[in-house]
């Protein structure tokens, strides 16, 4: 490895940046949240929904990045990690209890996004049939649709299971 890692600086910045993908994935959750609230009501509040979705796809683009640097660091580290995980078993227990945070958001946010799209197709298919008289565009189901789809939401990743 070149020079010698501070290994310890960087398990803290992994640190740092798992708590700051909490935090983005939070606000992903509250827009989600936001959205779910404008499909329940009788006519979907377009612009509510539209600003929910555009916030979170500009989250989305954060923690994508986050995600590309978190593991690109890891990958660096890894093998330090491995060597050394009893000396910083403290910092290695907390990334785990991130890591296993932020999976269990994660599984909150896709099964509320599931439950907003059976929502939305639901009330757009009311639309079809003319039961309802509220109006949601076609746009704005593609643009929920492109952008739920890069939603990663959290990269799994191993570190010393011993601790």
């Amino acid at each position: 490895m070149e020079d010698k890692l501070d290994l310890s600086g960087y398990l803290r910045v992994m640190q740092d940046v798992l708590v700051r993908k909490k935090k983005v994935l939070t606000a992903i959750y509250e827009a989600t949240k936001e959205q779910e609230n404008a499909l329940r009501t009788e006519d979907i509040d377009e612009a509510v929904f539209n600003d929910a979705m555009d916030r979170k796809t500009g989250l989305i683009g954060q923690l994508n990045e986050m995600d590309e640097g978190f593991q690109k660091l890891f990958e660096k580290i890894s093998p330090e990690i491995k060597e050394k995980a009893a000396e910083h078993g403290d910092v290695i227990h907390r990334l785990q209890v991130l890591i296993q945070e932020l999976t269990d958001l994660s599984v909150t946010v896709t099964a509320l996004e599931k439950k907003n799209k059976d929502t939305l197709e639901r009330r757009a298919d009311e639309i079809r049939k003319g039961k309802k008289s509220f109006k949601v565009s076609r746009q704005t189901a593609d643009k929920y649709y492109k952008s739920m789809n890069g939603l990663n939401a959290v990269t799994p990743v191993f570190l010393d299971e011993k601790h």
